[in-house]
């Protein structure tokens, strides 16, 4: 079997605050530590159920944050930006990975109690709707992951996730490794009970092919974002079939939702370039 996993950082046990996930911060050492090991515990059970080919794909911010000295040897780790497809390269591979693991995951944008809620640009998206759903990462991935044909198996990280996960895409593995208090605090699992968890539920979920989820995109897709400022929608307005709907909500639709996908990472790029320090 040949698995993919896309490994984010805000949904790992012990992680709560913005700076333990900023490089140069303080606890960010230690959050990369916990990072390996969740993902180590996860392709230590693929391994054991029979995965012969794991590709991880680092995620989180600039997407240079495992090393591949610590990761499991049975391992290749997809590191560094600027990705064709962002947290979900790699899913697209000519050789079709069996099934994705969402590793370190959070909540969407907006959620009441996700710890680290954001949804791809935290400065720069305050809300995500696919055809007028509210969705987050997990939603926007899992929709790519499933317009090249790749079903879900594992999603791991707090109970705020799972709860969107469920009510997004019905029956999917969904490990909880943190309560959710708000959105900066969580109420943290007993580390090596977390880890054994992982590994038994990345291995139950490898074989269990029945729980798989392939959450198909719709088509047309009608990808609606709201801003953060106007200045950002003054940009995102400038690309080809972009419109304008206000002050600060913008819509993209085409047939294909790897172009829609695709279009929502380079309106962020250019909503991102407005950013100012002093109006914010």
């Amino acid at each position: 079997m040949r698995a993919y996993i896309s490994v984010d950082l805000e949904g790992i046990n012990g992680v709560c605050h913005s700076s333990q996930t900023q490089p140069g911060e303080p606890g960010y050492e230690r959050s990369i530590k916990l990072m390996h090991q969740e993902t180590n515990a996860v392709i230590e059970g693929l391994v054991k159920a029979g995965c012969t080919d794991i590709l991880v794909n680092d995620s989180h911010w600039d997407m240079r944050n495992l090393r591949i000295e610590q990761l499991h040897p049975k391992a290749h780790l997809t590191s560094g930006w600027q990705k064709p497809f962002s947290m979900v390269s790699g899913v697209h591979a000519a050789e079709k990975p069996d099934f994705a693991c969402f590793i370190g995951y959070h909540a969407r944008s907006g959620c009441a109690t996700g710890v680290l809620s954001h949804t791809y640009r935290a400065q720069v998206f305050r809300d995500v709707r696919i055809n007028d759903v509210l969705v987050g990462e997990t939603g926007l991935n899992a929709y790519l992951a499933g317009a090249f044909g790749v079903p879900i198996a594992l999603i791991t990280g707090d109970d705020a996730l799972a709860k969107e996960c469920t009510e997004l895409m019905g029956e999917v593995s969904c490990v909880v490794v943190k309560q959710a208090v708000s959105r900066y605090s969580a109420c943290f699992k007993p580390q090596e009970e977390v880890l054994k968890h992982l590994e038994d539920c990345a291995r139950i979920a490898a074989i269990n092919k029945k729980g798989w989820n392939l959450l198909k995109p719709p088509a047309p897709a009608k990808l609606t974002i709201t801003l953060a400022d106007t200045s950002m929608a003054d940009a995102c307005e400038l690309i080809p079939n972009v419109k304008r709907l206000n002050d600060r909500d913008v819509e993209f639709e085409d047939q294909d939702y790897k172009v829609v996908f695709r279009v929502m990472l380079a309106l962020g790029a250019l909503g991102a370039s407005r950013k100012d320090p002093f109006f914010s």
